[in-house]
């Protein structure tokens, strides 16, 4: 069971009105939210990119952090911590760190944010390489750590790590989009995400909700 974060409460804890996702539903709802509802990729990455810059200056002003470091991977979670990026004004020191196509290891001290959108819900396997070393080196960090959507490496399903000799990050926060994830309660989930909270990123959570209880009950 990795440490917890912080000494307080490690996670949020799930209203009676909020339904949690596990990967596929996650997947699942982003597809039909493209193919039936008529909304881009784009525009969902500009919505939960808001969302997050607004998350980001809560975090700094309230812990006095004057560098945020944005861990960017290769899907939708890296691309919403670039709208993030682009969206915030320059009061503080602002980076981008890419380690998949990049060598260098940023220095990441106690006034530093990380905000972590390296992988999301999709990852099916273990973290490995050079994504490996830069999760190795956020957790080994004094540095406050903020997951977009969930912490990278942790299954939304399960609450445990993926792979069998996988890494995940210890978020402090996590801001999930559109509700709660079923790996948020369970397994070592907890431990990883931190105090969560979930936003809506263009359009009502309960409409989400309804979709996913019919789309439940069309696979019993």
């Amino acid at each position: 069971m990795p440490p917890t974060p912080d000494s307080g409460p490690p996670s949020g804890s799930k209203a009676d009105s909020q339904i949690a996702y596990s990967a596929e539903e996650a997947l699942a709802m982003d597809r039909w939210l493209i193919e039936e509802r008529g909304f881009t990729l784009e525009g969902l990455m500009a919505e939960a990119g808001l969302r997050l810059a607004e998350a980001i200056l809560e975090l700094c002003k309230a812990h006095r952090l004057t560098r945020v470091l944005f861990l960017v991977g290769p899907g939708n979670n890296g691309g919403d911590a670039l709208v993030a990026h682009g969206v915030l004004e320059s009061d503080f020191e602002r980076e981008i760190w890419r380690p998949l196509h990049e060598t260098k290891t940023p220095v990441l001290d106690s006034e530093t944010l990380v905000v972590d959108g390296l992988f999301g819900v999709g990852l099916a396997r273990g973290i490995e390489g050079e994504a490996r070393r830069a999760v190795e080196h956020v957790k080994s960090s004094p540095a406050r750590v903020l997951g977009v959507d969930i912490p990278s490496g942790l299954s939304a399903t399960t609450g445990e790590v993926v792979g069998s000799a996988g890494v995940a990050i210890v978020a402090h926060e996590t801001l999930t989009f559109v509700g709660p994830k079923k790996g948020f309660f369970i397994g070592d989930g907890p431990a990883y995400v931190g105090r969560w909270r979930a936003v809506e990123i263009g359009f009502p959570a309960q409409e989400a909700e309804t979709w996913l209880e019919a789309w439940r009950r069309d696979r019993c």
